[in-house]
């Protein structure tokens, strides 16, 4: 092992690399630990070039060593869990914006950038980043590679990456699309044959290491105007949501539930507080985001107000600080996050039909309450395209990590919830987390998915333990 570390230091320099057990042991959870058990690594290596990581890689896989990419250290369910240790490869000096071209609509970063980072530099353009509804110091590329929930996903989708650059298991370095031909202009993803970057997506470093990404920028909107909405339970929301999303009236539409005692806690500290104290039970509202030109959102809010009217909800007043707030973390990304407030936030998310929004809330919310679990949260949000009423869904639980009669029960309930929604039937998980996503369920679809995996990475180097295999 010492032996392997004096390589490492010949690589990136003594200050970039550690062995010793304060450094290592932040890296062994997340939290999601009661589902993915903690792993220390064995090293932690924080190079801050491609060709330090092409070295790094190339001596892991001379001596089989596991490598677990990391890129901004913003990590849930496992996905950078170092399960068999080896090198963590800590990506975050690898933090510089390459280009914004504003004739082309792009930017070009490195995977430590993060989304608040480029939201800053973008903004002295007219264009605009698509951000998720996560805190904004997120990975943009490792976010955009495993394709997050981003506010306007309604009207914009998952999938803004464009090209990328990918050193392999083997060390050898990879281009996609468009950033392979000979001059490797990066702004095409679809020319020469398969659209190879969406090979890379959707799997957590388990293929290769990401050095470089091109992404999509979009036009920035004169006016962002919030709503939100109150109606009289799930149901109501399905069907104006479905309409609003076919006419393409609002960029974001989240239809979502909160119990009264998960509302509580969330909004504890904030102007809403009082609000939750007027509620006889649970709440069912949608979070709606009308975008455009002054004149072309104006129609809109017309027509969204129409459609919740008519359906039996209420479009409420939004105190000037709470619009300031949601606008602020729709273009910026999440800059408070309440869900950890207990000291842990289950949500185990999936994409499946909208239509089907209510059985899954109900059959998930049961199973909460059958464990014990009353602070609840359901969310589902369409997504375009909307082909099959393609929906992100996620049931929520409020809970305390910390308290080991609730890590059994979690443990439980994850199992049964699981099952519940299968059984309702779902498209697939939202993204292929250890414990959730299993290849062998998948038939030829799994088979091909871990023959890829075994092809780019013979000796299994890359993220070992995590799906496919």
């Amino acid at each position: 092992m010492s032996y392997i570390e004096r390589q490492l230091i010949d690589i990136v320099g003594s200050e970039h690399v550690s062995s010793d057990l304060a450094d290592l042991v932040p890296y062994e959870r997340d939290d999601q630990f009661a589902l993915v058990p903690p792993h220390r690594p064995d090293f932690v290596v924080k190079p801050s070039t491609r060709d330090e990581v092409q070295a790094i890689i190339r001596l892991a896989n001379r001596y089989r060593i596991p490598v677990v990419p990391l890129a901004a250290g913003i990590n849930r369910k496992g996905l950078c869990i170092p399960t068999e240790a080896g090198i963590l490869l800590d990506l975050r000096r690898m933090n510089r914006i390459l280009e914004v071209n504003e004739e082309m609509m792009t930017a070009t970063i490195e995977p430590g950038v993060t989304f608040g980072q480029l939201v800053q530099e973008v903004s002295k353009t007219n264009l605009r980043v698509i951000t998720p509804w996560a805190p904004s110091t997120v990975s943009v590329l490792a976010n955009y590679m495993l394709r997050g929930i981003y506010g306007p996903a309604t009207r914009y989708g998952t999938d803004h990456l464009i090209t990328i650059e990918v050193i392999l298991p083997n060390g050898d370095i990879l281009q996609t699309g468009s950033a392979a031909t000979p001059k490797g202009m990066p702004y095409c993803g679809i020319v020469n044959g398969p659209d190879l970057c969406k090979l890379f997506q959707a799997n957590p470093g388990n293929l290769g290491v990401l050095t470089k990404g091109t992404l999509r920028l979009y036009p920035k909107p004169e006016v962002i105007k919030p709503l939100m909405t109150s109606h009289p339970n799930y149901e109501a929301m399905v069907e104006p949501a479905i309409k609003m999303t076919k006419q393409n009236l609002v960029a974001a539409c989240w239809t979502m539930m909160f119990s009264r005692s998960a509302l509580k806690t969330l909004t504890e500290g904030s102007i809403l507080e009082n609000f939750v104290d007027l509620l006889e039970g649970d709440f069912y509202t949608m979070w709606l985001y009308v975008e455009g030109d002054r004149g072309q959102a104006e129609a809109d809010e017309k027509a969204v107000r129409k459609l919740v009217e008519g359906a039996g909800g209420t479009v409420l007043p939004i105190p000037h600080e709470t619009e300031e707030e949601m606008i602020k973390d729709h273009v910026w990304g999440r800059t408070t996050v309440r869900g950890w407030k207990k000291g842990s936030l289950y949500g185990c998310s999936f994409y499946g039909v909208m239509k089907h929004a209510p059985k899954y809330y109900e059959a998930t919310y049961k199973i909460s309450l059958k464990y014990g679990f009353d602070e609840f949260h359901y969310e589902a949000v369409p997504v375009a395209p909307f082909h099959g009423q393609l929906a992100y869904n996620d049931p929520c639980i409020l809970w305390d990590s910390g308290n080991p009669s609730e890590v059994k029960r979690i443990r439980k309930l994850h199992k049964e919830l699981m099952k519940a929604l299968l059984d309702v039937g779902i498209y697939g998980w939202f993204r292929p987390f250890p414990g959730v996503v299993d290849a062998a369920m998948l038939g030829k679809y799994g088979e091909l998915w871990r023959e890829i995996k075994r092809l780019i990475d013979p000796n299994n180097i890359m993220n070992p333990g995590k799906p496919p295999l």
